[in-house]
This record gives C-alpha cells, structure tokens and sequence, in this order.
C-alpha cells in the first residue's frame, strides 16, 4: 500500500499557482454627496480627491485609511471624478468617473406646494433621457404625474429606494434663513423657479411644462369666459391697486365674457374680500374647496387666466391657456415666460423682494424693506387697471 500511495503522489502534476496578496477594495456612492469608501485588510494611507470633471476643478480633498471613507459636501448633481492615491508612494490606484447610465437613480422633491411640484418636476423626467438611467421618484402629488410618465417609477415619499447609485432632492433648502450652499450650486433667488430643478441636477435649462394626468371633462361653463385667481399667499403677491380687479371683471363682462373666480380663499370672506377692496361682484363664484382636476379643466377651456405668483398660476401655465400675471414682490424672470407679465419697471421703485431676502411663510404682512410704512407693498399698488385690460385686449383680440 505504501508503494502505491507514493507512486500516486509522484504522478500528480504541480500547479504553479501562486497565493493571493491581500487587497483593499473601492466602493462609490453619489446619495446625499459623492462618497468613496474603502475597506480590507492592507493598512494604508489614501488621498481622496474629487473633481469636477467638465471644469477640471478640484472640489474636495481627503486623507483616510482603510475602512473608512469621505464625502464631498455638494449634493447637487456634479460630474464626478474621484481619483485615490496611495499617499506615501502618490501612486494613483483608483479612480471612478460619475456614471449613471442604466443605473438607479433616486430623485424627489422636497416641497408639496403645488407652483414648486409643476416647476420642479419635468426635468426628473428629463435627467433620465439625458443620463440614460432607471429613474425613482418621489412627489407629494405622484397621482398628478403617473399616467404620463410611464418610464418612471414612482414611490410615496419615506418610502427607501433600494440599490441606488446616486440621489438628488430638488427644493429650497435653508439654514438659519441663509440658503444651504451644500444642497444648491448656485443662489436660487437669482434664477427662475424652474431652473433650481435644472441646476441642482444639472441640466441645460429650458422651459418644459409637465404632462398632467388629469382628464379633459369638457367645458362646464356655457359662453366665454376668463378665469381670475387675485388671491395669493403672502400678502405682497396681490395687485393692490385700488379697484383694480372690480374694473377688469367689469370690462370683460361689458365685452360679453363671464368672469369665473377659482380660489380656495372663499369670496364672501370679509377678511379675503378686504385684500381685493371689497366682495367683487360680476364673478361667477367657484371659489373654496375644489379638486385640482376641476381647476385645470375650468383654465383649460376658458379664454385667458389672470392670476399672480401663485401655485393656481403654475397650473394655469400647464395648460394651453394664455396667461396675464401680475406681479412686483417678485422679478420678471422668476415665474415662468410663457405669458404676458403686468410689472411696474417705474425707478426707484421697490420690487423683487422675494429675489433678495428670506420668505418669512408665518408673516403675512412680509415686505422686508417697507413693513409698516407708507411704502409697503408699493410693488403693485401703481399698477393701473388700463394696464392689464390692454394685455386683455391683446390676449382675447378685443379692438
């Protein structure tokens, strides 16, 4: 037996297989900041660097060791480098370009404010075409957006995304009233409402307006007729001319068109029919509680919108309906450009407060350059009724 057993052992051929060193491992992350993570058992010392990729810029650099990471600050959308160097021998062994094509990407918007939601949301749409990815998404209204956008999965807000690459939240985010420079790569009050979508996810900026799911029931009002919305929140985002909306339902109404009201403030409320100089009267009132889906079917078929910087205004623009908005608390490139603007260019005159300071959302008498004095809300107060009825005529062709 034991001459068998040696024989045997002298017959098998040797594989020449050396063993295995020992090696740290790599992992990347884009949620919540770009992140480089490494782990094993080799003890070294890294240099971590991130680059914007497109300017060749170096944003941030750190020194870790196996089975640590870091992470940049900025958790907006950049092109990515991240370059690791052994930092005795400043060796580059490892480096990871932002990718996301084919990979899952989460993105959701941080405001349930119905403008914000109808700004903000088609360029989630727009990152997957440009990035070639399987887009998650969180709104607070998903049923507004879900029919039309089949290409994106869409999950209720806290839901968690799994096996994500990278996640972006698309808001207005605030420390202490000073904009979070961390979560914006550029100042959102000196860009339109649509671009802080665009910028934090970095995207060229162009205006697209969201395909909404609701159903055209067909017209509901006999004739033709303009809708109005003159109620806003805060204070400084009505038309404060005095008489100013009495007169415009007047004329339309000397012109054959009925005057459909649609806010949620109730007309007949003392303290709301206050803000516009009294109870308009010549209006047909839809005003109060009402599904969203009616509203956009009342601005759908109605001849011309006037409204302010409100969220009513944003739907309104989501439809084919031209749109006369007035506004001074904000400046003309805020809101969207698809409509005639009312804005007082007078010198010296105080507007664009909203493009400048902190919105205080608990002080509805905010105007942080003129509370309590003769000049507050002046932005709008000057604003003569001539003003808008000529857009009027222009808008429904009346000579």
């Amino acid at each position: 037996m034991k001459e068998i057993l040696i024989q045997e052992y002298e017959s098998i051929n040797i594989l020449g297989i050396s063993s295995k060193e020992p090696t740290n491992n790599f992992y990347y992350s884009f949620v919540n900041g770009a992140t480089c993570e490494i782990s094993g058992p080799l003890n070294k010392e890294y240099k971590v660097r991130f680059f914007d990729s497109f300017k060749n810029q170096l944003i941030h650099e750190s020194i870790i060791k196996n089975n640590m990471w870091t992470r940049t600050t900025a958790q907006y959308y950049v092109p990515w480098r991240i370059e690791v160097y052994d930092n005795e021998t400043q060796e580059l062994v490892n480096t990871h370009h932002f990718n996301a094509k084919g990979k899952r990407i989460y993105i959701h918007l941080d405001s349930a404010a119905l403008g914000d939601t109808l700004a903000w949301f088609p360029y989630i749409g727009e990152f997957r075409k440009v990035h070639q990815c399987h887009v998650i998404t969180s709104t607070h209204h998903n049923d507004w957006f879900e029919s039309n956008y089949p290409e994106l999965e869409f999950i209720t807000p806290g839901t968690v995304a799994e096996n994500i690459y990278a996640k972006f939240a698309i808001g207005w985010f605030y420390q202490d009233k000073e904009l979070d420079l961390s979560k914006h790569p550029i100042d959102v009050k000196t860009i339109s409402m649509q671009q802080t979508s665009t910028s934090i996810l970095g995207l060229q900026h162009k205006e697209i307006k969201p395909k909404l799911s609701f159903k055209d029931k067909g017209k509901q009002i006999d004739g033709d007729y303009v809708v109005i919305a003159p109620h806003a929140s805060p204070h400084a985002k009505y038309w404060l001319y005095p008489g100013g909306w009495q007169t415009v339902i007047d004329y339309l109404n000397e012109k054959g068109y009925k005057v459909l009201m649609i806010t949620q403030e109730p007309l007949g409320d003392n303290w709301h029919d206050s803000k516009l100089g009294g109870t308009l009267k010549g209006v047909i009132d839809k005003t109060g509680s009402y599904p969203l889906e009616d509203r956009y079917n009342d601005i759908l078929h109605a001849k011309a919108f006037i409204g302010m910087g409100s969220g009513l205004s944003w739907l309104a623009w989501s439809t084919p309906t031209p749109i006369i908005l007035i506004s001074g608390f904000s400046k003309p490139y805020t809101e969207f450009q698809n409509c005639i603007r009312i804005f007082d260019y007078t010198p010296n005159l105080c507007t664009g407060c909203f493009n400048k300071h902190w919105l205080d959302p608990g002080d509805w008498e905010w105007c942080p350059e003129h509370k309590n004095t003769k000049r507050q809300f002046e932005c709008t107060k000057y604003i003569k009724p001539e003003i808008v009825i000529n857009a009027l005529n222009k808008t429904l062709n009346i000579y």
